[in-house]
């Protein structure tokens, strides 16, 4: 394969904007349609209008997905490991840690309501381990149910680092993509709980799908790739109708339809290929910078906290009048935490983590050096590697020359790990 050509990257502010729009579509789930402490069960008639077509908002979490496997595609192709596995902790960590401590408050200590209506609210051990983001590995209890889907990326986050291990190419990654959602159905038809764990089938087609839009974009159009985006979606369909037809019966009073969710499940990848393959991808402005930098801490904290104000102003203000209420100060939460901690802290936890891993291989080369081993070379062992900080809006990425040109000159987006929503197989 060629060497790869440097190339300048820009943001792409419409994927800002998408996952921006996937949160609120998500809030509106939680606020108006999904049986909840905060009504005391299903959402009152006040907003059934609109709460029956709110239910649809739980498939902001796909779009995630896709848009997540995107952005982490692109921001993990050229890149090592010790960059990466440090991007991606400081990034996420620092305003997590804060909304654990607030949700621990609230369930725990402010709000005993919340406990009694979801039958408990777990050990203080549960808590502890919560700050760790794997506490589902473990079968503790989320102190907030929108944490779900931390725990799905940080199983696409391992296997996109075991990909870099191997070596990213074009070819790989293609057939990474083809394979992974194939390899996790089959291991979940078999019964193994273990590689069904790790390869999380329900969701893998949407990161999937996300992957090959991105090589689209860095590479130029080609039809045996729009035909695994294809193959993609036509997985991503079986298991979403299932999975949300499923979930809004369950959570929500309103009988959902299959082809609402069949379309707004397509919709995922093609909202998406309309945000980095067309014109779109130039659009840029500052208000969408700040969407993308308010999509994390809002999707952390709106639950929990929106839920606590709605509780407790809607016998005062009527429900209308507290769901705009749990808006306003979920934004204005989101916006203190992007401001006094993922800027101020998020760069320094990511210096410090990507400090602590290159000593560690640091070491580990010089060990190399001392006592030589037969192995064959990497090829990609000595290929140059250049950080991107995600806290800043342009980046250098890598790309290899296509045969083709891209539709839309290389542009960068600041990933904001995923929207969320419970599990639905745990009725949460």
């Amino acid at each position: 394969m060629p060497t790869p050509a440097r190339v300048r990257s820009d943001r792409l502010g419409m994927l800002d904007v998408l996952r921006f729009v996937a949160a609120f579509a998500v809030i509106g789930f939680h606020f108006l349609a999904r049986d909840s402490p905060a009504w005391g069960g299903a959402a009152p008639a006040e907003t059934a209008g609109v709460g029956q077509w709110a239910a649809y908002g739980r498939l902001g979490v796909p779009l995630f997905f896709v848009i997540s496997g995107f952005v982490i595609l692109m921001s993990s192709w050229g890149k090592d490991v010790p960059a990466f596995a440090a991007s991606r902790i400081g990034r996420l960590y620092p305003a997590y840690w804060i909304s654990v401590v607030l949700s621990v408050a609230i369930s725990f200590v402010l709000w005993p309501a919340y406990a009694e209506f979801f039958g408990g609210h777990g050990s203080p051990s549960d808590a502890v381990l919560n700050l760790t983001m794997v506490q589902q590995a473990f079968g503790a209890d989320s102190v907030s149910g929108v944490y779900w889907t931390l725990w799905y990326e940080a199983r696409f986050y391992l296997l996109i680092a075991l990909l870099m291990l191997v070596g990213m190419t074009r070819g790989r990654v293609l057939a990474f993509a083809a394979l992974w959602p194939v390899l996790g159905a089959v291991a979940d038809e078999a019964g193994s709980d273990l590689l069904t764990t790790l390869l999380l089938p329900t969701y893998a087609p949407f990161f999937a799908g996300g992957m090959l839009l991105y090589v689209i974009y860095r590479d130029g159009h080609d039809l045996g790739t729009w035909l695994l985006v294809g193959l993609n979606a036509a997985i991503a369909l079986h298991f979403s109708i299932a999975i949300h037809e499923n979930a809004l019966t369950k959570l929500t009073p309103f009988e959902p339809s299959t082809i609402v969710i069949a379309v707004l499940t397509l919709a995922c990848f093609g909202l998406v290929a309309a945000a980095t393959l067309t014109r779109a991808a130039h659009w840029n402005a500052r208000w969408m910078v700040t969407a993308g930098a308010l999509t994390y801490p809002v999707y952390l904290v709106h639950e929990n906290l929106g839920w606590f104000v709605i509780a407790h102003l809607r016998t005062r203000i009527g429900a209308w009048g507290a769901v705009l209420a749990a808006v306003a100060v979920a934004l204005l939460a989101a916006w203190l935490l992007h401001r006094f901690v993922e800027r101020p802290f998020g760069p320094r936890l990511r210096a410090v983590v990507l400090d602590m891993l290159r000593r560690t291989t640091s070491e580990r080369a010089r060990a190399d050096e001392r006592e030589p081993v037969e192995a064959d070379f990497d090829e990609y062992a000595d290929a140059e590697y250049e950080d991107a900080d995600l806290y800043e809006d342009e980046r250098v990425a890598t790309a290899a020359p296509a045969p083709r040109r891209p539709l839309v000159p290389p542009v960068v987006a600041r990933h904001e790990p995923v929207e969320r929503i419970e599990q639905w197989d745990d009725g949460d």
